[in-house]
């Protein structure tokens, strides 16, 4: 099994393990993300979305950001105290992913379906990664445009984790300033809060909210692993 797949194996463990667990949680995770997002299928508007589509992306936030459990997130509760016969070294991978994982929009500088491995520019930092993602690098339309994802090193390689991919085919330089996920001006007085919630829930505010920035130009499209919200320009 290649590092990738083993990265995306440790995580399907921790997801599964919460979902059998997520009534400890569930209501004021939901309630939160519901109440800030404000998904505009919701109030009957586009983008129109399937309740597995909102699922996914309601749980990328929740395992990697949600401090539930005293300020632990269920990835880091995972770690802390994980089940009976856990392995070791899952757990130390896992722990690395906690550690160093982010979600941000990154301008496409270069694939290779080869390897896997696409060249990835962050629109906030500008720093450069390396990250291995086969899918996105088999996507021969997402080439001009940024990819919304989030990714984690783990021994010395970045990867994708979780299964939210949200391609937008605008050039980056056109967005990478006050674009999807930014805490824009009007936030100062008619959502403060917003400063405080994070890069991807900005960012889905902006695309799927009913009041987002960019949902008349979000469409949600289904591929063979992931559906995938596309800001258009």
């Amino acid at each position: 099994m290649d590092r990738h797949a083993i990265v995306t194996s440790d995580l399907d463990v921790v997801g599964r393990y919460w979902n059998d667990r997520k009534f400890e949680f569930l209501g004021p995770a939901n309630d939160l993300f519901l109440s800030f997002v404000d998904p505009a299928f919701c109030h009957g508007e586009e983008p129109r979305m399937e309740p597995d589509d909102l699922n996914m992306l309601f749980t990328n936030w929740l395992l990697f950001e949600f401090p539930v459990f005293d300020r632990k997130t269920p990835l880091e509760e995972f770690i802390a105290h994980p089940p009976k016969g856990s392995d070791p070294t899952r757990l130390m991978r896992l722990e690395q992913v906690a550690r160093t994982q982010f979600f941000s929009r990154f301008a496409i500088l270069d694939k290779d379906p080869g390897t896997g491995v696409a060249a990835l520019s962050d629109v906030v930092t500008k720093r450069r990664y390396d990250v291995s993602d086969p899918f996105l690098c088999e996507k021969g339309r997402w080439k001009d445009g940024s990819i919304g994802m989030r990714i984690a090193c783990v021994d010395g390689y970045w990867h994708i984790v979780g299964q939210t991919r949200l391609y937008d085919r605008a050039r980056p330089e056109h967005t990478d300033r006050d674009g999807p996920g930014f805490f824009h001006e009007e936030d100062r007085i008619l959502r403060p809060e917003a400063q405080h919630m994070g890069f991807y829930l900005r960012m889905l505010r902006d695309i799927i909210g009913i009041e987002g920035r960019y949902r008349h130009t979000t469409s949600i499209r289904h591929d063979t692993e992931t559906a995938a919200g596309k800001p258009q320009p």
